[in-house]
């Protein structure tokens, strides 16, 4: 675990801010002059295969002040302070038409009740080339529409017109926002190449922003510092009287400029078995830690954890909903009334809650309403439905508490930055005697410590009292397949049996959730056969889908004809009832980032064949056994021929869930090898 959070902080550091840089010199980057050059070009420069790349991507924040008259008889003249200003001007080549996806833009703008921030100065148009002149298209306002898309989130959506090949893109707008907090995080690098990125940042002395830095493509820094002022002229009323004076009172502040530059950035890949870009892609971000104005008191905004948990016990979207009990009543009553104790109790409860409501599919850690209210209604967020089932163990005798976490595709929680924002998930966790008990009841393919696998992601906070707060969020359970099957071959090479398969944690999570998608069991069977064209599956049985925990289970006949081949006097036959890879996943020689599975993984297959009396074997695979370094990953083969029958059995087993780069070469390795032995050959001649 150590390592894990060390490979991603060596990505993070603070640095201070620096210059402007410049695009490149031949890229006019002033809104319309688009060259001929740029709408000729039919390939990236830097990347042969992009389907479009980033012209540039250029940005800037300043501070400004919003009034500069304050009247003593208007109180509203005086409530706005600075504001955030934040500009963006893009241009993006659309060079294949699987490129035009990046003619599709969302802006999110941060709510707070009626404050809101404005979008300003916004224009985008599409360039082509018709007939060697270059024409533009404008993007109507109308064809621009905001969404609400969370509690505190509205974006604005549209798509650009007239997309063709060769097309150029353009977008500028403005931010005003009332949030300081809110200073913007700026990517250099995306999911396609960007030739040049850079992002300004001007900030008054008045203001200090913890500033980190992620990713491992290298961002030039320059810092610089210069002086300003603004100036107030405040117009004092006299109470009844039109009299009154006014004066004007310049402040002379400090102003530290902070520019970030990056050319010829690579697309972040798109590999498998990478929890989230947002770990590992290079950015830059900024949290207000504190304000310090004349003649006032410094006013802190970062905080420690013990902080932001008494926050979240104070919310009225959280702690103080746990204190809403009356509306379980029944339901406690009915648990009880099993006469289940300990953690059949827990599992009673856990599947009452999961019948009971179902998840609207909205992550946040604080409730729409009232517990009391979603329970009635049946749906909920996450913590509508989870802190409900907090309330409900608690209420059963449990020692239960909600834990807060990020999920996988919101990335990691850094510890060192104690802050709420990072968090947009709430489960309910249990202490016993016997140990730490985890629940989830948004998806009913869960179990206790079978969280959903969105949940799986480093570490998450309890918020309630506990010795230790911090509690692991991976590894949790393995998944474990083993397989055992009979199987016969007849004189005419048709190849059946009978098949057993027992499934524990993810292996069970993953069966028990893919059968809930299937209206009927013909349907399951069928989406399975698709999965492997080369097996048949007929009278499957399996326990009911809500008896299905942690493990059990399923039996089935399988005819397997497909996997052998007959060739006159000889036939040879490859059969894997439960292959680990069918294909190496990994394709690069080379990995920047580390390999994040979902969790540790055993799969174990045991198959007996029965030979037809004209058939004797003539070759078999060798005995072969290997392994990675440090025993991380086990792989075994044993192929034993007896008379009339032949004995196969394998096992492969990765005992964790994250290899580091180092460690890729490796690991692709040794797939490549248990795909190359789970394909050879049994080979057959008649007699």
């Amino acid at each position: 675990m150590i390592k894990r959070s060390l490979f991603v902080i060596c990505g993070l550091c603070f640095w201070v801010f620096q210059n402007e840089a410049r695009a490149d010199e031949d890229v006019n980057t002033k809104f319309g002059k688009i060259s001929m050059d740029e709408m000729t070009a039919d390939v990236c420069p830097i990347d042969s295969n992009a389907y479009a790349y980033y012209i540039f991507d250029t940005g800037n924040t300043e501070f400004r002040y919003a009034e500069s008259t304050i009247r003593s008889n208007d109180s509203s003249s005086s409530q706005k302070g600075f504001q955030l200003y934040f500009q963006r001007h893009f241009r993006i080549k659309i060079l294949k038409k699987e490129g035009f996806d990046w003619g599709d833009f969302s802006i999110p703008l941060y709510v707070d009740g009626a404050d809101e921030e404005k979008l300003l100065g916004f224009k985008a148009f599409t360039y082509t080339l018709e007939g060697g002149t270059i024409e533009k298209t404008k993007l109507e306002n109308k064809d621009a529409k905001v969404e609400e898309t969370s509690e505190h989130i509205n974006t604005l959506k549209f798509a650009m017109p007239n997309l063709k090949e060769g097309c150029i893109i353009e977008v500028q707008y403005q931010i005003v926002s009332d949030f300081l907090f809110n200073l913007q995080e700026w990517y250099f690098q995306s999911t396609i190449p960007v030739l040049h990125s850079e992002y300004r940042v001007d900030i008054p002395e008045y203001f200090h922003y913890n500033q980190a830095q992620k990713g491992y493509f290298p961002v030039d820094v320059k810092t610089d510092r210069r002086s300003d002022k603004f100036s107030i002229t405040y117009i004092q009323q006299e109470q009844g009287s039109q009299q009154g004076y006014k004066y004007t009172q310049d402040y002379d502040f400090v102003e530290y400029i902070s520019e970030y530059s990056a050319n010829n950035i690579p697309a972040f890949p798109n590999e498998k078995f990478l929890h989230s870009r947002e770990n590992y892609v290079s950015k830059v971000e900024f949290e207000l830690a504190y304000t310090k104005f004349p003649n006032a008191n410094m006013h802190y905004y970062t905080t420690t954890w013990e902080a932001t948990d008494d926050k979240l016990q104070q919310s009225y979207n959280f702690g103080r909903e746990l204190s809403k009990e009356g509306h379980l009543k029944e339901a406690v009553e009915q648990l009880k009334a099993t006469g289940y104790t300990d953690i059949p109790l827990m599992g009673a409860a856990l599947n009452y809650m999961q019948s009971q409501m179902s998840w609207n599919g909205k992550r946040s850690i604080y409730t729409t309403s009232s517990v009391n209210k979603a329970f009635k209604d049946g749906e909920g967020n996450v913590a509508d439905i989870n802190l409900n089932l907090v309330i409900l163990l608690r209420q059963l005798g449990f020692k239960a508490s909600p834990l807060i976490l990020s999920t996988q595709d919101h990335g990691i929680i850094l510890l060192g930055r104690p802050s709420l924002t990072r968090f947009n998930y709430v489960i309910a966790h249990v202490q016993t005697a016997d140990g730490t008990f985890l629940l989830d009841a948004t998806d009913p393919s869960s179990f206790i410590n079978l969280l959903p696998i969105r949940c799986l992601n480093d570490k998450g906070r309890i918020i309630g009292d506990a010795a230790e707060k911090w509690v692991e969020l991976h590894s949790l359970q393995p998944y474990v397949s083993r397989s055992y099957a009979v199987m016969q071959i007849d004189s005419s090479m048709n190849v059946s049996g009978k098949v057993k398969k027992k499934l524990e944690g993810y292996a069970a999570y993953k069966f028990k959730d893919e059968a809930r998608k299937s209206s009927s069991l013909d349907e399951f069977i069928k989406s399975i056969e698709e999965k492997d064209s080369k097996l048949k599956i007929s009278d499957m049985e399996v326990p009911p889908i809500d008896s299905m925990g942690l493990n059990f289970a399923i039996t089935y006949k399988v005819d397997a004809s497909q996997m052998i081949m007959n060739a006159g006097d000889m036939a040879y036959l490859n059969i894997s009832i439960d292959p680990f890879y069918d294909e190496n996943p990994f394709k690069l020689d080379k990995r920047e980032f580390p390999v994040e599975f979902d969790y540790p993984m055993s799969l174990q297959q045991s198959l007996t064949i029965t030979l037809p009396e004209n058939f004797e074997v003539s070759e078999v695979p060798e005995t072969i056994t290997f392994q990675l370094p440090n025993s991380a990953g086990t792989f075994s083969y044993r192929c034993l021929s007896m008379t009339g029958t032949l004995q196969i059995s394998s096992a492969v087993t990765i005992r964790k869930d994250m290899f580091l780069p180092d460690e890729y070469a490796e690991l692709k390795q040794f797939i490549q090898g248990v795909i190359e032995k789970q394909n050879e050959m049994i080979v057959f001649k008649s007699i």
